[in-house]
């Protein structure tokens, strides 16, 4: 079934519409005719199931609401170069990722810089996994700012660690947020490390093999997801 996003979700019952785009993708592009069913997402946790009716109008047949899950996850990275930011964006959001945030570092090789095409790829996201939140995306100043707001209590810290030595080990309870920091290609500096570790973020090491930024920051968010199931 395929899913579309819509400001808001009407009662059950009610005759409701999509913005142009996703408008012109449901009757133009899949050419929907009456009597098919097409799945609604609001972003902020409701969903809901909607038929095609005569004259490409869109009734609602059924909708609920979900609470954001505990602990929420937040990625937090260097930004790779556009084509693998792009990728990396929807992944974040098929991992679950309910914010992320992109970190300017001083070994980094590309400057993230805002789009309206990131919010077309994390709507791509939720449709493709289900997700029904749409992750918050803030591009950060330096290190320092995303430790400034990200460092606070029922926060987790986890930061990649290039040695080996980064043991996995489990939020403590009460927990309400996981932030999965990942540096660029070059690793995090000495002085970006010292922060990390200052501001009580734990090491952790995904193997002894390299993996390229967006690798490491998908298979951290997995990593992290095991830990505390």
């Amino acid at each position: 079934m395929h899913a579309f996003f819509i400001g808001s979700l009407p009662e059950p019952g009610s005759l409701l519409s999509l913005d142009s785009g996703e408008n012109a993708h449901l009757f133009r592009t899949l050419r929907a005719r009456p009597g098919e069913t097409i799945r609604l997402l609001d972003g902020r946790g409701g969903a809901g199931t909607a038929v095609i009716e005569p004259g490409q109008q869109i009734r609602l047949i059924s909708c609920d609401r979900q609470q954001p899950p505990v602990p929420r996850f937040r990625l937090a990275c260097a930004a790779p170069r556009r084509q693998k930011l792009d990728t990396l964006l929807k992944q974040a959001v098929e991992t679950g990722a309910a914010a992320i945030d992109l970190i300017p570092c001083e070994r980094s090789v590309a400057k993230p810089e805002g789009s309206d095409r990131w919010t077309a790829l994390l709507k791509e996201g939720c449709k493709q996994s289900g997700n029904r939140f749409l992750p918050e995306i803030t591009v950060r100043r330096n290190m320092t700012e995303f430790l400034t707001a990200a460092a606070c209590p029922g926060t987790a810290l986890y930061f990649g660690a290039t040695d080996g030595n980064g043991t996995p080990v489990p939020p403590p309870d009460g927990t309400t947020e996981i932030v999965w920091i990942v540096g660029p290609e070059g690793g995090f500096s000495p002085g970006e490390t010292e922060q990390l570790k200052a501001a009580g973020a734990v090491p952790l090491s995904l193997g002894p093999v390299i993996m390229r930024l967006e690798t490491a920051a998908i298979c951290g968010m997995a990593a992290l997801r095991m830990l505390i199931r």
